[in-house]
């Protein structure tokens, strides 16, 4: 005898059915998800810190290194406070990497490491140093390549071989991984033939309109099962069955923009780093220019970059700033940092260098992409400065308060407004005007980009260019590394600690001799400003 069912029974039993296999489902999805982000936190947790941390550890020591080796082939003062730096550095990241080593091996090397640090810093301290400022450099050389440099290849050995145990922590968090996967993977096409048997089972017993929304449903499974999380799930039954379809949407929306979340944020992670590495965090300074640079970025990675050569008679800058934010921006910079360095490499001239620069954007990038960029070379001699401004802010000079223009002996500041040409990566022919001017001890010439004149306020005004040379000037009397640091803070502080844009800021303070012609050039004044047309 057959037992007839209702069809609200059945409709009562099939829906209980399906929402028992929805919610498994679900579990199933989470639990992969969880476990993922499981390994993810013992990569970034364990693994990813103690590498950063023995990179640090190597990199400050071969710092010392270095500041060693240059302190004994021209001794200076900023060499050996380099090194000090370096070695508090040194000291701090010790201290608070031995937390992230767990295993016996693990501590074992990081002692060696540390003791053989601590040999290094000896000889350094009682025997290097010492000699070389008793003037006896050739025999603290000597006595640095006996010492000194094994135990720096000691250090880097040991590094790697720290590293080499952190790979294999990695390795493990994969096999785990791979293991819960596989696990998850199981159950999941359990539940997805359970799924499947379900829905014919509806197909067959209930209303087509049912049955077709219980199938969509299905299919949206089986996709997020293979990581398609762009399945549209579009059920008009005006029931709870919608209500389940409209849910299951933003079920997989939610899990797709975890997923690109992550993802994105480990790409941020990689481009920051590599944005890091190209630009030059310590810059050469000559007896008549130093060099400070100041950057702040708003996000991981920014288009905000600048660049510094120094030859024997001149001292060659660029500071750009890539149009839009983010990893695109970044490539921008990229390309056009590259541009930058393998022409000046092969000698070419400043007008060359934007040329090429200017080819490779339009080719590289899309077209409402665009580039910003000073190029500026100063006679270290005569300090007779030059630029090519395309697009970019125009530089500001802080006078030292002496000289013929000077008035009450205080330092004077004002914009440097010469020509002015079209930014890189819009047009063949951007123009060529050149801005040349006469620079006098004491003097600052100040490249930047227009976040300091962008950032904005909590109620939306800008910091502007009134506010930003009004700053520059009563900031004036500090030493350049002050001035930089303080106006970054005045700026964060306007903005209540929110930057929209990246801020980047060259300082070039003229150190050199007195000029001897303290008269005219050409029947214009020294000091200001000369216009130059391509």
């Amino acid at each position: 005898m057959l037992v007839r069912l209702s069809l609200r029974w059945k409709i009562v039993g099939g829906f209980g059915l399906l929402l028992v296999l929805i919610g498994l489902l679900g579990y199933v999805t989470l639990s992969l998800f969880w476990s993922l982000r499981e390994v993810q936190r013992g990569v970034f947790n364990d693994a990813v810190p103690g590498v950063v941390a023995v990179d640090e550890i190597v990199r400050s020591y071969t710092a010392q290194s270095a500041a060693v080796r240059g302190f004994l082939l021209l001794p200076s003062d900023p060499l050996l406070e380099q090194y000090a730096a370096e070695v508090s550095n040194v000291e701090g990241v010790l201290e608070e990497s031995r937390s992230q080593f767990t295993s016996s091996r693990e501590l074992e090397l990081l002692d060696e490491l540390t003791q053989a640090g601590e040999e290094f810093q000896t000889s350094v301290e009682d025997d290097v140093v010492p000699l070389a400022e008793q003037g006896q450099r050739s025999l603290a050389q000597a006595h640095f390549s006996q010492q000194g440099a094994p135990l720096i290849l000691e250090i880097e050995r040991l590094g790697r071989e720290l590293r080499d145990l952190q790979r294999e922590v990695v390795l493990r968090t994969e096999q785990d991984l791979q293991t819960r996967s596989n696990q998850a993977l199981i159950t999941l096409v359990a539940v997805i033939i359970g799924a499947l048997g379900v829905g014919l089972l509806l197909t067959i017993l209930l209303p087509r309109r049912l049955s077709s929304g219980l199938s969509e449903l299905v299919e949206a499974a089986r996709a997020i099962g293979r990581g398609d999380f762009d399945q549209k799930v579009d059920i008009r039954s005006g029931d709870e069955v919608e209500e389940l379809g409209d849910r299951f949407t933003e079920m997989q929306g939610a899990l797709k923009r975890l997923q690109q979340l992550a993802l994105q944020d480990r790409e941020l992670e990689i481009a920051g780093a590599i944005q890091r590495n190209l630009l030059q965090r310590t810059l050469p300074n000559t007896a008549t220019v130093k060099l400070v640079p100041i950057q702040r970025q708003a996000n991981l990675v920014g288009g905000d970059w600048y660049d510094v050569d120094v030859t024997h008679s001149t001292v060659t800058v660029a500071v750009g700033d890539a149009s839009g934010k983010g990893i695109a921006a970044a490539l921008m910079a990229t390309v056009a940092l590259s541009v930058l360095r393998a022409e000046r490499g092969q000698g070419a001239s400043a007008r060359r260098i934007i040329e090429r620069a200017n080819e490779a954007l339009k080719e590289a990038t899309e077209p409402e992409s665009f580039t910003t960029l000073i190029y500026a070379t100063v006679d270290l001699v005569t300090g007779q400065a030059g630029w090519l401004n395309m697009g970019h802010p125009s530089p500001f000079m802080l006078t030292s308060g002496e000289g013929p223009e000077r008035r009450d002996g205080r330092p004077q500041g004002y914009f440097l407004e010469g020509p002015r040409n079209r930014a890189l990566g819009w047009f063949d022919e951007p123009g060529m005007a050149e801005t040349t001017i006469q620079l006098r001890p004491g003097d600052r010439l100040i490249f930047y980009t227009d976040g300091f004149l962008e950032a904005k306020s909590p109620d939306g005004v800008i910091f502007g260019e009134n506010r930003f040379a009004e700053a520059l000037i009563r900031l004036a009397p500090l030493d350049s590394n002050e001035l930089g640091e303080e106006l970054v803070r005045d700026v964060e502080r306007f903005a209540a600690g929110k930057l929209d844009d990246d801020l980047t800021m060259l300082v070039i303070e003229f150190q050199g001799a007195p000029l001897a012609q303290e008269a005219t050039d050409e029947g214009r004044p020294v000091g200001r400003v000369t216009k130059t047309e391509n």
